[in-house]
């Protein structure tokens, strides 16, 4: 996957976040690239940005492996009872997942620091 319009939040909490998105194929450089038409697979992820450059990823939107679109709540521990993969149906194109992450992103943000404390 290639990783494309970074898009930075701010601070929130103590800590920066950004959403990325992320497309298969790659762009040809120079050309215009329209996710809707051009790629085989797309998605936005959310992440906290640390001082080692280490990311964090708090959540993910994508089609990635061929699948439909979905929802990858990375935030959850893995011994919860809440499901770690949510699908979200048609319609989710990348417009509307980063959309969707760039209006909530503080909700998952505050569910991140919950579950990591």
């Amino acid at each position: 996957m290639h990783s494309f319009e970074p898009i930075d939040l701010g601070t929130y909490r103590g800590d920066d976040y950004f959403l990325t998105g992320f497309v298969d194929p790659e762009p040809a450089d120079g050309g215009h690239y329209d996710p809707a038409t051009d790629a085989d697979e797309y998605g936005v992820s959310l992440a906290r940005s640390t001082v080692v450059g280490a990311n964090i990823e708090v959540v993910r939107m994508d089609t990635a492996h061929g699948q439909d679109p979905h929802m990858d709540r990375v935030y959850l521990p893995p011994d919860t009872d809440e499901e770690r993969k949510v699908e979200l149906g048609e319609g989710y194109t990348y417009k509307r997942m980063k959309q969707y992450l760039l209006t909530h992103w503080k909700d998952y943000v505050d569910r991140y620091i919950y579950y990591d404390e």
